[in-house]
Order: structure tokens, then C-alpha cells, then sequence
């Protein structure tokens, strides 16, 4: 009940999940009460309070930057509407995504009940991220960060309109991975969205605007959320305005699967288990680019998942070479230790792991003993 209710009052991911987690186990919960159901309960609890009021913002902290937030409402041929998020990154402009208002017939913004209609707007259709000019929209700017300077596990939250929802809305996560794209960092978190979200922010714990939340991966299975660089505004502030919201590139994101970044192939062949099609997806990614850690963290995860374990824990040691906080990769150590019984390796990626995240390394220990 803790769980439900902390879920409904904060939206906050990782109380859903200890909420799912209860309620799937409850019958056995009640009737047996295993002590190793209590133990699971507590840490998961302990996550949950480590990722939230402790380390995040309390709502009304959120209160201020709500008020550099506001609602895109887009209207096509038909009377067909739409709705989007769009935040406040300079006195009188918004950035939004492109694809909320592409071949639109028109796009305001409204804040208060108050609607606001943009002059003009400065578009990077190929990137998805686009800017709208107002005369007079009295409103304050976010401070902005470069997503150069995020790190990997580093906490972050979004904050966005979803489901039309009138009110922006957080959700808390980390980030998992940075993938250099276009003189600059995509940034992947653990902060979810969902429909109405595009557009929105992701911010750091110090209310700076790291990213712009834009897309999400497909199918039913875990989610990756990904969001724009903020850095990419500052470049297309230098160019040139316009007024016309027909789109003229269509979206990176939405390009057929051979042509877009590695980053996003290998994610499909893995939630669909296709090992052979992620294999080849992988070799060519670190091929191209020796110095990602991801590349090398897709080698070793599908090098596990084939049981070629010698080789994964090749692959997996050198992606944490490459980056000391790739926590997803000391994870998967551990796991081949536990299956290896290898109870050094399985002490040291611990130990690693409890250096970026403490709380989560000591769940992971409790709940996967060797």
C-alpha cells in the first residue's frame, strides 16, 4: 500500500514498479510470508527512497520550473488536434520537437489557460528539435547544461505533459548512456514518457535543462527514453528563422532500420532475442567506433546471452575500461561469475558497482547470492 500510494501522489517510475512487483507476489506474500519475501520488500523500498525523496526534487521544488513549461497544441487538415511539450531555453522561445507540429496547419502554446502563437520558428527537421519565436511570452528561461558534461548513472528527471495531462508531470530516472550523434550527446535515461511527452525536459538535480525528451523505443518489452542535447540549441539559434511548419527531412529516429545509428539497431534484435542479428549489429558497432563502451557492453551482453561467457567477460571488462560507471556492464559481470561460481569476480563487480550505486549494488547482492 506504501508503494500505491507513493506511485499515485509522486508519478514516480519506481514506485509503479514496487507497486507491480506487491501486487504480483501478494497472494504468496499473505499466505506464506516468507522472510525472503520481507527482505525483497525492504530493499526494493530502500531503492525506491534512494532514487526519490532523498536525491530528488520534492513537488514543490517542481513548482518553478513548471512555470517555464508549457503545452503545444497543433491542429491538422480535418480539425485533427494534437498536443506536445515544449520548455522555455531563451526570453521569448520554445523548444519543442519538430515532428509535434510537422505539415501542421498551425501550433500555439498555452500556459495558465493563456494561448500564445509563435511568429516564427527555427527548425532542425533532421534532428527533431525546433525552436518557436513569440513577441511577447512572459515566461522565464531555464538554465541550460551540456549534455557533455552528464556521466553515466548520474540522476535526472523529466518533466513533461503527458497523456494530455493539463499539469506537467516528473518522472525520476538516471542516465544509462550517452551515444556521440551529430556534435552531440544523445542522452538515453531511465526517466520515462509516454504520449503528449515530445518536447518535453529532462533536467539534472540542480534544475539545469540537460536534454530535450524525444523518443522512446519500440515494443512492449523495457523501454529506452531518449532525449536531445541541449547543445544543439545554441547551433540552431544561429540560423536562419522561418515561418513555414511543413517538414522537410523526416526525423533520424524515424528513419528504416539500416540507416539509423547503431545505438538504436542493436535495441530491437535484443528485445526480440534475435542473438545472431544483435551479434552482427554489435561487431559492426565496435568495429566503427573501438572507443564506445556500449558497443563493447552489446559484444559481451550477447556474447552471455550465447553462453560464450569467456568471450563476454572479454568484451564486458573492456567496456568498464572505457567507462568505470557503466554499471549495466558490472552487472552482467556479476552475473557470469554466479554462473561461473566465481566468487572474486563476482566480490570485485560488487564492489565496483557499489562505488556508482551503493543502495542498488547492495539489492543486487541481496537478491543474487553466489
Amino acid at each position: 500500500m506504501f508503494a500505491y500510494f507513493y506511485y499515485k501522489h509522486t508519478n514516480d517510475l519506481y514506485a509503479m514498479y514496487i507497486k507491480n512487483y506487491m501486487f504480483k507476489n501478494m497472494n504468496y506474500f499473505l499466505v506464506k510470508r516468507s522472510t525472503n519475501m520481507f527482505k525483497k520488500i525492504y530493499f526494493l523500498i530502500l531503492v525506491l527512497l534512494s532514487q526519490t525523496s532523498h536525491s530528488y526534487p520534492a513537488q514543490s521544488e517542481l513548482f518553478g520550473l513548471s512555470n517555464s513549461m508549457v503545452q503545444v497544441f497543433v491542429t491538422f487538415k480535418g480539425g485533427v488536434t494534437g498536443t506536445g511539450s515544449g520548455i522555455v531555453i531563451k526570453e521569448n522561445h520554445v523548444a519543442t520537437n519538430c515532428h509535434v507540429f510537422a505539415d501542421s496547419d498551425g501550433v500555439n502554446v498555452v500556459k495558465f489557460y493563456e494561448t500564445y502563437t509563435p511568429i516564427s520558428v527555427y527548425a532542425d527537421w533532421e534532428n527533431d528539435l525546433c525552436i518557436l519565436k513569440f513577441d511577447n511570452l512572459p515566461l522565464s528561461p531555464v538554465k541550460l547544461r551540456s549534455a557533455e558534461e552528464l556521466s553515466y548513472e548520474e540522476k535526472v528527471f523529466s518533466l513533461t505533459f503527458p497523456n494530455d495531462n493539463p499539469m506537467p508531470l516528473p518522472s525520476y530516472g538516471k542516465v544509462k548512456a550517452l551515444y556521440p550523434f551529430h556534435k552531440g550527446n544523445i542522452i538515453r535515461s531511465s526517466a520515462g514518457f509516454t504520449v503528449g511527452s515530445s518536447g518535453g525536459a529532462l533536467f539534472d538535480l540542480d534544475f539545469n535543462l540537460v536534454g530535450i525528451t524525444t523518443f522512446k523505443s519500440p515494443g512492449r518489452r523495457e523501454n529506452y527514453y531518449y532525449c536531445l542535447p541541449v547543445d544543439w540549441i545554441k547551433e540552431l539559434l544561429k540560423t536562419k528563422e522561418q515561418m513555414n511548419l511543413k517538414s522537410k527531412a523526416a526525423p533520424f529516429w524515424s528513419l528504416p532500420e539500416n540507416k539509423k545509428p547503431f545505438f538504436m539497431r542493436i535495441v530491437l534484435p535484443m528485445q526480440n532475442e534475435d542473438w545472431q542479428l544483435m551479434l552482427k549489429i554489435a561487431k559492426s558497432w565496435t568495429q566503427a567506433d573501438d572507443e564506445s563502451a556500449d558497443a563493447w557492453y552489446y559484444l559481451g551482453f550477447v556474447h552471455k546471452k550465447m553462453a560464450n561467457l569467456d568471450f563476454a567477460k572479454l568484451f564486458l571488462k573492456q567496456a568498464v575500461k572505457l567507462n568505470s560507471k557503466h554499471y549495466d556492464s558490472l552487472i552482467v559481470l556479476a552475473e557470469i561469475a554466479v554462473i561461473q561460481k566465481n566468487t572474486d569476480e563476482y566480490n570485485h563487480a560488487i564492489k565496483l558497482m557499489s562505488r556508482i550505486d551503493d543502495v542498488s549494488a547492495k539489492f543486487y547482492l541481496e537478491n543474487n547470492p553466489i
